[in-house]
């Protein structure tokens, strides 16, 4: 089942945790999408993640993530997790997932292979089952647990979308004896641009024909499209109540988050009485791949560190060729001496990465960093006061297909 309520989780580890609603999240500090990735430059791929935790004056690791055994368009095959029996212990090994992935690139399956003092169990113990509609969509998340060495239904998660290609809802069910019984449904709505304006999650009586409201999100963007503010409402005594909010801060050249502060309101009032919670610090290596997530906790009127995940990259040196991309892409006016603008048109939705490189080929900005995006045509400002040269600009999808033109600044 999606993981829905869960304390606000980085990038990559969110994604990765599987299991039940159980408590309020904390609205996160980036985009909802989980289609997001750490590492922005495509000449690079992730190798490990490394979460530590600061006690005592120390940062101590608790949990590390090894990406092993990649295809041919570099997504990885397996993942290994180990964990620190105690805060900065030695790491043991705790469990193996495997991916399996269509020739879109697209995950279609998981399978979570578990440790038993040191040794690797042959058979899995949950299988993660990905399926797409015709329009390469996901369409449902199919989880099934090992019952005395047989797979059997637990739970699933169905999407259903609109005329364009945007994600309206989510239904969670669980399996009880032979049939699917809903657990939750998220509701989500747009505004003109395509983005998300809202994110509700209800939660489903005993006979799971009914939903109640439960929580939430509001989302406003910037200039960018990017997420400028979400602001988090539970469901009390019969209406929602403004509970948490993220503020987000951008880099102005690259469109990559640097910080975000995390509040929270203080009684029942309006306006609401916002009050620090945490905040958190991303910073990135020279070719723009995330390197720390930073979270620290308001504590006695001062705010002090509490936990980080650490990302480590390789550079890829060889590569699958590159699918095609029609797009139509174009940027006008080139040549230029000021802030350009690309259009292009998307034939699906997708979730899509723009990018400038300069000469040498390196990223100098990417106004669009991993973006669901509806289908049909999509306009980005690049951005001005560039030096004078040749650049290129680069739309690329999440499946790995790609359409570039020349940009001359004078």
């Amino acid at each position: 089942m999606k993981a829905i309520l869960f304390f606000a989780l980085p990038l990559l580890a969110a994604s990765a945790v599987q299991a039940q609603p159980a408590l309020p999240r904390l609205p996160k500090p980036t985009s909802q999408s989980a289609e997001r990735s750490v590492n922005a430059n495509p000449a690079f791929r992730l190798t490990s993640v490394t979460k530590q935790q600061y006690r005592n004056s120390a940062w101590l690791d608790t949990l590390r993530f090894t990406y092993l055994r990649f295809n041919a368009a570099n997504l990885p095959m397996r993942e290994v997790r180990e964990n620190a029996p105690t805060r900065g212990a030695a790491f043991r090994l705790l469990r193996q997932e495997n991916y399996q992935y269509n020739a879109a690139g697209k995950k279609t399956s998981d399978s979570t292979f578990v440790y038993n003092n040191g040794t690797l169990n042959t058979a899995p113990s949950l299988v993660v089952t990905f399926t797409y509609n015709s329009q390469g969509l996901l369409a449902q998340e199919l989880q099934q647990v090992s019952v005395a060495g047989t797979l059997r239904p637990y739970g699933r998660d169905t999407y259903t979308y609109n005329a364009q290609g945007q994600n309206t809802r989510i239904l969670g069910e669980s399996y009880f004896g032979s049939s699917w019984l809903a657990d939750y449904q998220e509701l989500f709505t747009y505004n003109a641009q395509g983005k998300v304006s809202s994110d509700e999650f209800q939660v489903a009586d005993a006979s799971g024909s009914t939903f109640s409201p439960f929580l939430k999100d509001i989302f406003t963007y910037n200039a960018q499209g990017l997420v400028a503010t979400d602001l988090q409402q539970q469901f009390v005594n019969g209406a929602y109540a403004d509970a948490f909010r993220v503020t987000n801060t951008y880099n102005a050249t690259t469109n990559l988050l640097t910080s975000y502060v995390l509040e929270r309101a203080v009684g029942i009032i309006t306006p609401p009485n916002w009050q620090p919670y945490a905040r958190g610090f991303e910073t990135y290596d020279a070719d723009l791949n995330l390197t720390q997530e930073l979270t620290q906790q308001y504590r006695n009127g001062a705010y002090a560190d509490d936990e980080r995940y650490l990302y480590t990259y390789q550079r890829i040196l060889a590569t699958a060729p590159g699918r095609a991309l029609q797009a139509d892409l174009a940027v006008y006016p080139n040549p230029t001496a000021e802030a350009p603008i690309a259009t292009y048109r998307l034939p699906a939705a997708q979730v899509v990465t723009v990018e400038l490189l300069d000469a040498l080929g390196r990223v100098v900005a990417m106004p669009i960093a991993r973006q669901a995006q509806a289908a049909g045509g999509q306009r980005v400002a690049l951005p001005g006061a560039l030096p004078a040269g040749l650049y290129t600009v680069r739309v690329r999808t999440a499946e790995g297909r790609s359409q570039q033109t020349k940009l001359v600044v004078q």
